[in-house]
């Protein structure tokens, strides 16, 4: 299955045909950064990896630039990411959010990651553009207008490093394949409710930003189990 995305360019628009999408995780580009990490994750419940790095398949319909979606009960959280993508040869980069459900990820983590839209901005950078100052970029996430995700990409895997370690482990084409970077520490917890959420992609050097804004909301069940 293909999921076809739109991306506007600074000039110009680029279709996206996503074959194979794949989240990273503890991708931490030093050891003490992936273990914060893993401390973060030990307070919802959320043991060591089998791997670090960690990858986990994702089904490619779940890519979404819509402006709400919607999730199953409270227990879930956004992840602001950079999302690596090769269309006709050439390397590009969004913004993402890796939303996952955060009860299941501790029981099932390659199914709890594919429980939830993995929603991407609507607009793109060509990777050639940033490579020369990528260490400069910022990745930040609002909710409800409070900023939970700040920092910069310098504190993750390089995109090269990113693509290398993924070629290792699903193959070397990278041609329709979208990578999520993986994500930064979190301050504070997220609301057990609908959430606004602002996540953004800033590039101070050229003074541009790539950002999304969504809303994402709960449903209820209908006829929940009875303990």
């Amino acid at each position: 299955m293909t999921t076809t995305l739109d991306f506007t360019l600074p000039k110009g628009r680029v279709t996206a045909r996503i074959r194979r999408l794949l989240c990273a995780g503890y991708t931490g580009r030093t050891r003490a950064e992936v273990e914060a990490h893993i401390e973060e994750l030990k307070h919802l419940g959320i043991g060591v990896p089998p791997h670090i790095p960690m990858l986990f398949p994702i089904m490619p319909s779940l890519l979404s630039q819509a402006t709400e979606t919607f999730v199953i009960g409270p227990d879930t959280a956004p992840e602001v990411e950079f999302v690596l993508f090769r269309q006709d040869g050439i390397d590009y980069v969004t913004v993402g959010s890796d939303h996952t459900d955060s009860v299941m990820e501790a029981q099932a983590a390659a199914l709890a990651k594919n429980l939830c839209a993995k929603t991407v901005a609507p607009a793109a950078w060509a990777m050639a553009d940033v490579a020369g100052h990528w260490d400069r970029l910022e990745l930040r996430l609002a909710c409800d207008g409070k900023v939970m995700q700040q920092g910069s990409v310098a504190q993750l895997m390089t995109p090269d490093d990113l693509r290398a370690f993924v070629a290792g482990h699903d193959g070397a084409d990278h041609e329709g394949r979208m990578i999520f970077s993986g994500t930064l520490e979190t301050a504070g917890r997220f609301p057990r409710a609908a959430m606004e959420l602002e996540i953004s992609l800033s590039d101070p050097v050229l003074g541009r930003r790539l950002e999304h804004r969504f809303r994402v909301t709960p449903l209820a069940e209908i006829f929940p189990a009875v303990a």
